[in-house]
């Protein structure tokens, strides 16, 4: 009988660290998931150059000049995917199509820093 009882608590203990490790695992995949949201790319050319900026907190709108038919600034969404750190204009409209960034505002034009 003394054998069962402590077969049964080496299960529970099993059982409970598999609960554990399987909530943590989606605790981190939501983190993950999430992580890069916010992230922005502005353009840095006539020609549609974006280029990821080191702070979502560093754009500001002042600094889009419109001399350009490219959107000025794109905003990363939480869409799952991958967004490389710079890309043109041809990759952003893909992106967009995926759901992966959206433009910042209407402003078209070159960010200068």
């Amino acid at each position: 009988m003394e054998k069962f009882k402590k077969l049964g608590q080496v299960l529970f203990g099993v059982a409970l660290l598999g609960c554990a490790v399987m909530t943590q695992s989606f605790t981190q995949k939501a983190v993950k998931t999430t992580r890069f949201a916010g992230e922005v790319y502005v353009n840095g050319s006539s020609s549609g150059d974006y280029e990821k900026l080191a702070s979502p907190g560093d754009y500001d709108s002042n600094n889009c000049e419109q001399t350009s038919e490219e959107n000025c600034a794109w905003r990363r969404t939480s869409t799952a995917g991958t967004v490389p750190d710079s890309f043109d204009a041809t990759t952003a409209s893909s992106l967009h199509a995926a759901g992966l960034i959206e433009p910042m505002n209407n402003d078209k034009g070159i960010y200068v820093r």
